[in-house]
């Protein structure tokens, strides 16, 4: 991951602390949202898929935190680079949602996630 563009979760706790006004998306596959059961606390809970169109909606004048809930840190990378050049101040956080919630980051619950069926067979 490219290091101006990687934060740990260490530096996320620092500024929740600090009360700085973060904004944090929490990236996910499209099929893996409909599972969600809890997101990052007060995150924009976006897929991969339609992250790029939701661009305009990111607020001016606020940090954003992305963190990707896919293995690996480059949907997220990708995801900050595209609001760096936009002109926002923005960042992958290293190890993505797992990283998060091991660090025992605030969590907020965002319902029963999709009703699962058994496919008889299997």
């Amino acid at each position: 991951m490219e290091r101006d563009l990687a934060v740990s979760t260490e530096w996320v706790r620092e500024r929740i602390k600090a009360d700085e006004p973060l904004f944090l998306i929490e990236l996910r596959h499209a099929g893996d949202a409909d599972f969600t059961l809890r997101k990052v606390r007060g995150a924009l809970l976006l897929t991969d898929d339609e992250a790029r169109r939701h661009l305009p909606e990111i607020p001016e004048g606020r940090t954003v935190v992305v963190c990707c809930a896919a293995p690996g840190d480059e949907p997220a990378l990708e995801l900050a680079r595209a609001l760096t050049e936009r002109g926002l101040r923005a960042y992958a956080l290293s190890g993505g949602l797992k990283a998060y919630l091991s660090a025992g980051l605030p969590v907020e619950e965002v319902g029963q996630g999709r009703e699962m069926t058994r496919v008889r067979g299997l």
